[in-house]
C-alpha cells in the first residue's frame, strides 16, 4: 500500500496502543483485511524507548506488519493523564513533562521530540502534538488549548520538514481543537489549513456527555477542509456514527471500542438490528448459527454463536481471539461498504 493513498478511501484503524492488538497475532490481524493500525507515542516511548525502536527498525518490523501505522502524537495523553491528574506532570510553553508511574522516570514531550519519536517508531502517518481537552471546559480554557495547539503545530511542521529529507514518504497530519465552541473550531481549522498539512484530524471528544455524536462541531470543521487531503475523526466508534461522518466527508476512523467490546461480548453483525449482538445473552447458548451469516472471518466460518457464547462465559482466551477477529472483520467490511 502506498502511503500517499492513505485516506483516499474510507479506512478504519483499530487501536494497537503498545504495538499489538490484544489476543491477536499479526497474522490473525492481517486475516481481517484491516489496512492500518494506531499505536501510541507515549506508551511506546516508555515501554520500548527510542534506542530500542531504532535498533529494531521500528514497530512495523517488530510486529511483522506491512499495513499502515498511524501514530497519535501523545496529545490525548495531555488530557487523559495530565489534565485529569492521573499522572504527575505539567504543560508548559515548550511542551509537556510526564512522570511515568511505571518506572518513575521523567519524560519530556516537545513538538520536536514528538516528531522524532514517531519517526523512530516507524509511523507512516505522523500527528502534530496538540493540547487535547474535554468539551465541558470554559471558552477561555478552550482558547488557550487552540492557541497552544496552533503554536505546537507550527513547530511540528517546521521540524518535520527538516527531517523529511530522510523520510520522503511520510505524511504529517494536525489536530483541530476548540472543544464545543464552533467559532474556535472554525478558527483552528482555518489556521491549520493555511499551514498545509497532509491530513486533518478532528480532535477532542467526538461524543458528548450523552453519548451523541457532536454533529455541529464535525460539520463546522469539515466544511473548511481540503477535499484532496484525508479527514480523520479520532475516536469515532459506533457504526452509525461512522456512517454519519462519512456522509459529512470524513474518511479515516479509529476507536478502541471494536476490540474492547469484543472481549466483553458486544459483537457486530449485519444480521442484527443496529448491528449489535450481545453474544453472552442466554438466548444464544443453543444458537448454532454463525455470528453473521454474511461474514467470512475465522469465527463465522468455523464456529457457532453457541460456542462463542460458551467461550466468553468461561473467560476462555480463545473466545476473546475469535470475537476480536470477527469485530475487526465486521468493521473492515462496514467501511468498505460505505
Amino acid at each position: 500500500m502506498k502511503v500517499r493513498d492513505f485516506g483516499k478511501n474510507n479506512i478504519f484503524l483499530p487501536d494497537a496502543t503498545k504495538g499489538a492488538i490484544k489476543f491477536l497475532t499479526t497474522q490473525q490481524l492481517k486475516s481481517t483485511g484491516i489496512q492500518g493500525i494506531v499505536v501510541n507515542t507515549l506508551h511506546l516511548l516508555i515501554n520500548l524507548g527510542v534506542d530500542k525502536l531504532e535498533a529494531l527498525q521500528g514497530i512495523k518490523n517488530i510486529m511483522n506488519w506491512n499495513g499502515y501505522v498511524v501514530r497519535d502524537s501523545g496529545g490525548f495523553q495531555v488530557y487523559s493523564l495530565i489534565h485529569s491528574g492521573k499522572w504527575k506532570g505539567k504543560i508548559h510553553k515548550n511542551g509537556v513533562t510526564f512522570k511515568a508511574p511505571v518506572d518513575g522516570k521523567q519524560y519530556d514531550l516537545t513538538p520536536e521530540a514528538s516528531i522524532d519519536i514517531q519517526l523512530a517508531i516507524g509511523a507512516d502517518v505522523l500527528v502534530c502534538l496538540d493540547d487535547c481537552r474535554f468539551t465541558d471546559i470554559s471558552k477561555k480554557e478552550a482558547k488557550i488549548s487552540v492557541d497552544r495547539t496552533l503554536r505546537w503545530a507550527v513547530r511540528c511542521k517546521e521540524h518535520f520538514e527538516k527531517r523529511k529529507v530522510d523520510y520522503p514518504q511520510k505524511l504529517l497530519s494536525c489536530v483541530v481543537q476548540g472543544a464545543g465552541y464552533l467559532d474556535l473550531r472554525e478558527e483552528c481549522t482555518k489556521q491549520l489549513v493555511d499551514m498545509d498539512f497532509d491530513g486533518y484530524n478532528f480532535g477532542g471528544y467526538v461524543i458528548d456527555g450523552g453519548g451523541n455524536l457532536v454533529v455541529n462541531e464535525l460539520e463546522t470543521v469539515v466544511q473548511y477542509l481540503p477535499k484532496d487531503k484525508f479527514r480523520y475523526v479520532m475516536g469515532a466508534g459506533k457504526p452509525e456514527d461512522i456512517r454519519k461522518c462519512v456522509n459529512m466527508g470524513y474518511t479515516v476512523f479509529d476507536t478502541v471500542l471494536t476490540t474492547r467490546n469484543a472481549r466483553h461480548g458486544s459483537l457486530y453483525s449485519f444480521d442484527e438490528e443496529n448491528y449489535l449482538l450481545k453474544i453472552t445473552n442466554a438466548k444464544y447458548a443453543y444458537d448454532q448459527n454463525p455470528l453473521d451469516s454474511t461474514c467470512d472471518c475465522e469465527a463465522c466460518v468455523n464456529y457457532s454463536r453457541a460456542y462463542i457464547n460458551y467461550l466468553l462465559k468461561i473467560k476462555e482466551p480463545t473466545g476473546y481471539t475469535l470475537a476480536t477477529i470477527h469485530n475487526l472483520r465486521f468493521y473492515q467490511r462496514f467501511v468498505e461498504g460505505l
